[in-house]
Parts: structure tokens; sequence; C-alpha cells
């Protein structure tokens, strides 16, 4: 698998050139090496094994920072080679790593995607091994450090998920201060991310008080289901007196835009030829924040959003094969609604690069 490249980066900038740069986006969480066979078979049986870097907040970042966004990653590292491969990720894509720490006595995390196949069709299984990470230390301290404090204060969106939180009680107690350490007018935004098995024998007290802070929630119906009992907006607004925009995802049918007010705006999803569906969820919130930042109206938020997710879905990797431009985006945004119901997303054809 190829990692992805950037497309609109600033060719030539140096990394101190980045980092003073105004950050628009600060993502916080953990970042890992992914390892996959080079052919889809059982771990038992493969031998050989391609490489690539994820996490979900590291994909916001990355993705984001290839748009052009201007985007920060807080976070840790290890003192290893793993960790040397994901800041050069992260470099080459443009993000400000000014805010990561290198750690040396623990390891880089890492996980290994199992692909197999059945009667259901081609199912991918995620193994994980980040107990004890560099990342797994994110603590109250990380956050208050120079760089990461800056970040926070100068960003207009900061952005985690339900991950960060269950990753060790110190990440839960940094996140637990979240809405005190960034400016008083920033978007504190949470995409959910609930993984019952990074909570199993545990409260889920940290997450819900990662999402008691959040103006912004991303959540898929299933999760919502799963985590809060419900998927009901008026319920969750009344629940979360922070929340002013909660971001609906019902798998591969719609999404929706419902803000506390009672206006509500649904997109449907592009029709996509899934090659991997890891990190689409993530491409998503990277889409959707982007066009945020820009300006741009709900439904343009959701439509780059599916774009973003489509252009993760056509390939192997964890992020997207390509981002769509400002120009793209632009066409993405104009794009009458019929004309966006018939956009077929596969990877021999994006339809918004049409000239």
């Amino acid at each position: 698998m190829t990692p992805a490249k950037p497309e609109n980066t600033a060719s030539g900038r140096n990394e101190a050139a980045v980092q003073r740069e105004p950050v628009q986006v600060t993502t916080i969480g953990e970042a890992m090496i992914a390892l996959f066979p080079d052919t889809p078979l059982p771990l038992a049986e493969a031998h050989t094994f391609g490489s690539d870097v994820g996490g979900a907040e590291f994909n916001v970042a990355s993705t984001l920072a290839r748009m052009g966004i201007r985007t920060a990653w807080i976070s840790r590292l290890g003192a290893d080679g793993f960790g040397d491969r994901i800041r050069r990720t992260a470099a080459e894509a443009g993000v400000d790593t000014a805010a990561v720490e290198t750690d040396d006595k623990r390891a880089t995390g890492l996980y290994v995607k199992e692909t197999a196949s059945g009667l259901n069709g081609t199912r991918t299984r995620m193994h994980y091994y980040r107990r004890e990470s560099a990342a797994s230390a994110i603590g109250p301290a990380l956050l208050r450090s120079e760089a990461a404090a800056a970040a926070l204060r100068e960003s207009r969106i900061v952005h985690t998920s339900g991950i960060t939180a269950a990753l060790s009680v110190s990440a839960a107690e940094a996140l637990a201060g979240l809405r005190d350490a960034v400016g008083p007018h920033a978007i504190v935004s949470v995409d959910l991310n609930y993984r019952p098995l990074l909570w199993r024998d545990r409260a889920t007290d940290p997450l819900d008080a990662l999402v008691a802070q959040a103006d912004a929630l991303f959540v898929g119906v299933d999760e919502a289901g799963a985590h809060f009992g419900h998927a009901d907006g008026e319920r969750l607004f009344a629940d979360h007196p922070r929340l002013s925009r909660l971001v609906l995802k019902d798998e591969a049918m719609h999404a929706s835009t419902l803000r506390r007010d009672g206006t509500q705006i649904r997109v449907p999803c592009l029709t996509v030829e899934v090659v991997e569906p890891v990190g689409a969820g993530d491409a998503f919130a990277a889409g959707y924040l982007a066009a945020l930042v820009e300006g741009r109206d709900e439904t343009t938020c959701l439509r780059l959003g599916h774009a973003l997710a489509a252009l993760t879905l056509i390939g192997s990797g964890d992020r997207p094969v390509t981002v769509p431009d400002a120009a793209e985006r632009d066409r993405i945004a104009a794009a009458p609604d019929e004309v966006w119901a018939a956009w077929r997303v596969h990877p021999g054809e994006i339809p918004w690069r049409r000239s």
C-alpha cells in the first residue's frame, strides 16, 4: 500500500515556517503504524507485510493539512523508527507537529489489519498493540506544554475522539479539562468513536465527560444506540446543554446535521466502489471540518465529508487516496442535488474532477 501523498501543502516551506502560521484546527490523539499482509491472507498464513500510518486524530489532521487547512496535532510518539516514520508522514502532509512529544521509554503503538473473505463478503479485522504505548501516556501536562497550549488557544476548532479518552487514565484526565484549555470562541469537536472493547470492564464516565464539552458531535446511528441507548437528536441536545451541532451518520445511507434550534439538513452518501472501509469516518470528519473552517453551508459540509469518505473507501489505506483542491471543493458545493445523487466514485473515476 502506498501512503497517501499531499496534494495541497505549500511545497518548499520548512517546518519552522509551517509552525509560525496561525493554526486553524488542532487535533489530539494517537497515531500508530499499520501493518497488513501483502496479499489478503489470514495472519497465520501471511509472511510478508506492508505498512502505513493511521490513527483517528492523525487521519483527520493529515487530511485537513493536505487540503491546505493549517492544522496542528498534539500527541506522543516513541523514540523509535516507527515514531520517526509517523513524524515524516505528518511533515509531508503539512501538519504542525510542534506539540508532539517524544518518549524514550515507551514505544510507538501499532495495529495489524487482517482482511478475510467469507460468505458475507470481504471483512477487515483490526488487531491493536497500543497498551503502554507512548500515546497512552498523553496527560494534562502535555496540553499545558507551550506548543500545545498555544495551538489550543489559537485554533478555531479543536477535534478529538472517544478513542483518546479510552487510551488511559491520564489521557482521560487531559481531555476532562479540554474546554478550559481552548480559546473562548473555539469549537470543541468530538467524534464519539465508541469502541466497546476499549471500555470493557470500565465505566465510560471519561467518554461522557468529553461529550459534555462538545460543541459539535460526530456519531453513527449504530454507535449512538450502543452508547447512549438511542439516536434521538432532541434527547441528545437535552442531555448535553453545550452541544449545538450534531452530525448523525447512517452508514451507507446518508448523514445529517441537526442543530439545537430544530433545523436539520440531510445529504445522501455517494455511491462508492468500496475497497476497504477503515478510516472513512475520520475522513468524513476531516471533510466536514474543512468546509466548516472555510465558512461553507451545512449541505456542503456534509457533501465534503461524504466526498472525503469516498476517497478513503476506494483505497486500501486509512486516509484518502487524494483530496479535492479548492476548485474541486467549489464544484462539490455547487453541484445540483440531482448531479450529486448521480455521482459514482471508484478507483478510476472521481466525478468532481471532470472537465
